[in-house]
Formats: structure tokens, C-alpha cells, sequence
């Protein structure tokens, strides 16, 4: 079986839709995959991940739409102190001083993740993946998955960077924190998956592409920064 994770295009959060950019990237996605790629599609129920959807799927399919597929973005706090951040954003010095953020046993009981219920939030969502990979014929068992029914479909998740970040870090049994931190998706992009069975009715999923943005580059489009930061710091890009 094939996942396929794709990353809104680039998105106009203060107008609840995408960039005029953004809707040249979907198009030029639209172009690239259809409808017939895939044989079931769920999708965030926040308006640039449907617009990006739709610009695919064209009314062609249905489009499941899941609210736990809308963006993980959940504020923790640090000591005393009533400033929020998130998890995709840690400044590199404070991302290093806690070491647990890079080991997936014990992250999510970090005290700085406790302040904003992150364990529950995340478990939530990796249970409802789950049960869509059960349904699929794939059941998820001390950290591999169970196959049920071996099969060569494709599922399409419309959804965003970080929410992306939690269903790989559940796949590949690895801190979603450190995913965010060291990876970024950039809008648009298509991340594929596929079902490996090299022990019979055992599975693991293995990453082919992550972040492809190769239809951009057939329609001669930049790429946006969106979800980046400054490369150098005496800079005016995003800090």
C-alpha cells in the first residue's frame, strides 16, 4: 500500500486561503496527480488544505474530510513564565539543552510538553491514522504493522507540515519534535510512502519521496519559504 502526504500550497493565513502563489502551485500539482492516482482521499478541514485538495481532485472523488488532520499547532509554556511557543519552533539552543526531545520513549512526557497536553493531542491523531490503516488492512502492532490484507492501494492525506511531522514520526517510531526541527516540507510538496512486507505478514512503511516539489519545477515555479526560517541571521527573511 501507498500513503501519500501532501503539504498545502503556499498558505494566506490572515485571509483563510492561499497565496495567489500558493493557487499556481496547486495548479501546477492539479496537473501533475488527478483523481485516479489515488484510491481514497481525507483532508484537513482548514480552507488551504481543501483548496489544495480540490485543485486535484477536481470533484472527481470524494473528499473525506477529518478534523484531526487540521494543522498541529498546540502552545506549551515555558518555566514561570506565560510566553507560548510551539513545537516546530524551538530556538536551536533550547531544542539542544533537552536532550529527551530526540528520543521517542520519553518526548512526549517532556515537562515543557505537559503544559500543553501534547501526549493527548498527538495520541489522538495517530489513533484515527491507525484506524484508517486498519480499515486498509494494515494494523499497527508494537511499532510495525500487522498486515490483514496485503494490497497495492493509495491513500492521500491533504494536510500540513507539522501534522505531517506526527504521522511520520508515528510510522517511523521517531520524535515528531525532531522531525519539525530538522526537516521542513515546503508547500505543495508530496511526500510518498510505501508498504514494505519483507517478512510475511509484517510491514513497515519506508519514505521514497519527501517534499517533492517537482511539479513546481516543470512549471517553472520558485518554490515559497513558508514553514523556513532565516538562513543567515543579519537577514530579512522569516526569524
Amino acid at each position: 500500500m501507498r500513503i501519500i502526504i501532501i503539504r498545502h500550497g503556499d498558505p494566506d493565513y490572515e485571509n483563510n486561503t492561499l497565496t495567489p502563489r500558493g493557487f499556481e502551485e496547486v495548479k501546477a500539482l492539479g496537473k501533475k496527480y488527478s483523481a485516479k492516482d489515488f484510491d481514497e482521499i481525507y483532508c484537513s478541514p482548514l480552507e488551504r488544505a481543501k483548496l489544495t485538495a480540490e485543485a486535484v481532485i477536481k470533484g472527481e472523488k470524494e473528499i473525506k474530510i477529518c478534523d484531526w488532520l487540521k494543522e498541529f499547532e498546540y502552545p506549551i509554556y515555558l518555566d514561570n513564565s506565560s510566553e507560548k511557543m510551539f513545537c516546530w519552533d524551538f530556538k536551536p539552543s533550547f531544542f539542544a539543552k533537552n536532550s529527551d526531545f530526540n528520543d521517542n520513549s520519553t518526548y512526549l512526557d517532556n515537562k515543557y510538553l505537559k503544559t500543553g497536553n501534547v501526549k493527548e493531542y498527538y495520541q489522538n491523531v495517530v489513533e484515527q491514522f491507525d484506524e484508517i490503516l486498519k480499515k486498509k488492512g494494515y494494523q499497527r502492532k508494537d511499532g510495525y504493522y500487522k498486515v490483514l490484507d496485503a494490497n497495492r492501494e493509495t491513500i492521500v492525506f491533504f494536510c500540513h507540515f507539522v501534522l505531517m511531522s506526527v504521522l511520520l514520526s508515528h510510522l517511523f517510531n521517531l520524535p515528531y519534535v525532531a522531525l519539525s526541527q530538522y526537516m521542513c516540507c515546503p508547500p505543495s510538496g508530496v511526500t510518498i510512502l510505501v508498504s514494505e512486507e519483507r517478512e510475511k505478514g509484517i510491514a513497515q512503511f519506508r519514505m521514497l519521496r519527501y517534499g517533492d516539489i517537482s511539479h513546481l519545477n516543470d512549471a517553472n515555479l520558485e518554490p515559497s519559504f513558508s514553514g523556513r526560517f532565516c538562513e543567515i541571521y543579519d537577514s530579512e527573511e522569516r526569524h
